[in-house]
């Protein structure tokens, strides 16, 4: 088991899109009213989504995308989250094609201007775990990862946005120390 940070190289971001992008929308749909794909065949959805990851990438360095790889093959000690150490120097690359993709965390720099007083924060923009490892400590291993990251990349505060109505994740977010900071409100045009 192994953390890699995703390079902007297409083939690897078409398979993290099929493997773990997609599946993880499918699910966070289910689990929160306001979070729907657009109606499109899912080859269409993986080519908007690769084609957009790339650019986001290439774009700006201090955009991160982190997968968890695993071998299928692998004993228990291989398989188990305690085992993997996000504070590793995780290599930059695709990972093995015959290693499962896990989870995924990304991560980008809000950086804040000079005439505020408050440290720059490492964004937390999508956190994933597959359905079979659920419940192992793996997304434990993934905040942690993004905390190596925040370090890394000198700042002092992590953010993230999460659906309220997404309860199993506010209380995953809640019980690591995270607490409430803004309200964020939507209102469509037309309703203004």
């Amino acid at each position: 088991m192994e953390i890699r940070r995703l390079p902007p190289d297409e083939g690897a971001l078409r398979r993290y899109t099929t493997e773990l992008w997609l599946p993880y929308h499918r699910d966070l749909a289910a689990a929160a009213e306001s979070h729907a794909l657009a109606d499109r065949p899912d080859e269409e959805l993986i080519d908007a989504e690769t084609e957009f990851r790339l650019d986001l990438l290439r774009e700006n360095p201090d955009r991160r995308l982190w997968v968890v790889a695993v071998d299928p093959e692998a004993g228990p000690d291989e398989t188990d989250p305690a085992t993997l150490d996000p504070a590793d120097h995780a290599p930059v690359g695709a990972p093995d094609p015959d290693r499962d993709l896990a989870a995924f965390v990304s991560t980008s720099v809000d950086a804040c201007p000079e005439v505020f007083d408050r440290p720059d924060r490492l964004v937390v923009g999508d956190i994933y775990v597959g359905e079979s490892y659920r419940g192992t400590g793996l997304a434990d291993r993934l905040i942690e990862r993004a905390v190596v990251d925040a370090r890394e990349q000198d700042c002092g505060e992590l953010r993230l946005d999460v659906d309220v109505d997404n309860e199993r994740a506010v209380a995953f977010y809640e019980k690591r120390g995270f607490e409430t900071y803004r309200r964020q409100l939507i209102a469509t045009v037309s309703g203004v």
